[in-house]
């Protein structure tokens, strides 16, 4: 069976805004989805998948077929004549290409959207822009705008698969995933007025040969604010669990999320940091892909 690598990712709480740009008459809007009956905003898979390549630009000794910036997209071998395997964005990320004979990949990691842990409020707040702030734009007099805004936290789901890399190394394309993940910066757009910090305050991984991640949406807040697993503890519980509490690894620097002694009773690791438990995740990959 097939070694799989599973993470749900929380972020810190902060205000997220104009995470993707999006404009509504001179509004700045967030993205949403409605969710139990409630409005809560959203970060797309694709996003996350962007803010990954910017970390792998950033990392020393990673070769990347397409970078990123501001002035679009660089290749360094477009027309994939050095082989595709080659590069970690083609092997991790996948890719398309309609004009070659191998013209797809389908990518290694999988991404879910990544949800806002509680909904919606309305928030926006209202500002000017001033004369002569925007060269490309004449007025005389200020110019309102808005933009929407959640003070909340995000919650989404990695799942991948080491074995199916094609590079030579894949132990060291999985750590460094793993590592892009546990160090996001900017995602979704984020501007520079609205620094969010999208990197895991806490996360559940599971190194498994389950094939099902089991742990998505593991986290909920409730109306006191309190933060808690239930939905873990109820599937790693039982005399035949979905899941087996040994393969649960637990990182978090949020206080006081209930149900954090009851998975370590049940045998799941815990670590009072999120940088610890990628470490523990990535030792148990390097011994069973050994």
């Amino acid at each position: 069976m097939s070694l799989h690598v599973f993470g749900t990712v929380l972020t810190t709480r902060a205000i997220a805004a104009n995470n993707r740009g999006e404009n509504d008459g001179n509004a700045t809007t967030l993205q949403k989805v409605i969710r139990d009956g409630d409005l809560c905003t959203t970060v797309s898979s694709e996003a996350i998948r962007y803010a990954i390549r910017e970390s792998w630009m950033e990392s020393d000794g990673i070769e990347l077929n397409r970078s990123v910036s501001h002035h679009g997209s660089e290749w360094s071998d477009k027309e994939f004549k050095k082989g595709w395997e080659k590069f970690i964005d083609n092997d991790v990320l996948g890719f398309m290409h309609a004009k070659k004979e191998t013209n797809s990949r389908r990518g290694i990691l999988e991404i879910g959207r990544a949800l806002s842990l509680t909904p919606w409020p309305g928030t926006v707040s209202a500002n000017f822009s001033s004369p002569g702030s925007n060269p490309g734009v004449s007025h005389a007099n200020p110019i309102p705008y808005a933009a929407e805004m959640h003070d909340t936290r995000y919650q989404y789901t990695f799942a991948m698969t080491p074995e199916s890399l094609e590079g030579k190394n894949k132990i060291d394309r999985t750590k460094n995933t793993l590592n892009a993940l546990l160090n996001l910066r900017r995602v979704g757009g984020n501007h520079s007025r609205y620094l969010y910090d999208f990197s895991p305050e806490a996360v559940i991984l599971r190194v498994t040969q389950d094939p099902a991640p089991r742990i998505m949406f593991s986290f909920d807040e409730n109306e006191r604010g309190e933060i808690s697993m239930n939905k873990l503890l109820r599937r790693m519980q039982g005399d035949e669990p979905d899941i087996d509490p040994e393969e649960v690894i637990i990182g978090t620097a949020v206080d006081g999320i209930l149900g954090e002694e009851q998975a370590k009773e049940l045998g799941a690791t815990l670590f009072p940091g999120v940088k610890a438990a990628f470490s523990e995740a990535m030792n148990r990959i390097e011994s069973k892909l050994k």
